[in-house]
């Protein structure tokens, strides 16, 4: 099995190869990945609001207009990678974010845009649970 990456910002995975051979795993790292896949992983910047208690300042500088930007692109990474997922594949989204607007919010929005796709799974992990907030939606091609 191979494992293709791809970042918006290619040095975020510099030393993803070398970490790749050491757990024994075979890493494509491609700047245009064409698909189609069986699973593909969105980890979208947010806000942090799940890493808040760790960084409390961090909601302090956290605009309005930055909070509407960050949906903005959570929504285009959402549709641009949706194409990429190949049939019965499945669409993981994924944030470090407590908040609503960036959890639930966005993946409803998704789905009366991408009918084609169908819940599986949606959790959010609170820091109440001993961690950083932390919020998972699956769904499946259909």
């Amino acid at each position: 099995m191979t494992i293709t990456a791809h970042d918006a910002l290619p040095a975020r995975m510099a030393d993803l190869p070398a970490r790749a051979e050491r757990a024994g795993l075979r890493i494509a790292v491609e700047a245009r990945p064409r698909g189609p896949f069986d699973l593909v992983v969105t980890d979208v910047p947010c806000s942090g609001s799940g890493t808040w208690r760790r960084t409390p300042d961090a909601k302090w500088r956290l605009t309005a207009a930055q909070l509407d930007e960050l949906l903005a692109l959570q929504a285009r990474i959402l549709d641009r990678a949706a194409p990429l997922v190949g049939p019965g594949g499945h669409l993981a989204y994924m944030t470090c974010s407590l908040l609503q607007a960036e959890n639930d919010a966005p993946i409803e929005a998704f789905h009366a845009r991408q009918p084609g796709f169908a819940p599986v799974l949606r959790r959010l992990w609170t820091p109440l649970e001993g961690g950083d907030g932390f919020y998972l939606a699956l769904m499946r091609r259909t």
